[in-house]
């Protein structure tokens, strides 16, 4: 799957823009670890999209699967020739535990 388009849904840039903008408000380095963190989450989505990610939702030529990167959950879809990510949310339930 390594020849795969590998693309972001406009929602997906600007829920990241805005993690990094709001970590950016406490700490300069925070946002950039935590930055950091996220795109290489996402290159290893790109070569190896089905681990270390549970399916949210298959159908016959897609699925929508998450994965989770410190408390943030990358939500993106996986077809034949193309992976989509869709949203990148804060995990409530990490956050408050």
């Amino acid at each position: 799957m390594n020849s795969s388009e590998f693309v972001f849904s406009n929602h997906a840039i600007e829920s990241l823009r805005a993690i990094i903008e709001d970590l950016q408000q406490v700490s300069l380095l925070s946002a950039e670890k935590v930055r950091s963190r996220i795109m290489h989450k996402l290159h290893l989505i790109q070569h190896q999209p089905m681990q270390s990610s549970k399916k949210v939702e298959a159908g016959m030529d897609r699925h929508i699967r998450v994965a989770a990167v410190l408390n943030y959950k990358i939500f993106y879809m996986v077809e034949d020739t193309r992976i989509s990510v869709l949203e990148i949310l804060l995990d409530k339930e990490v956050k408050n535990a």
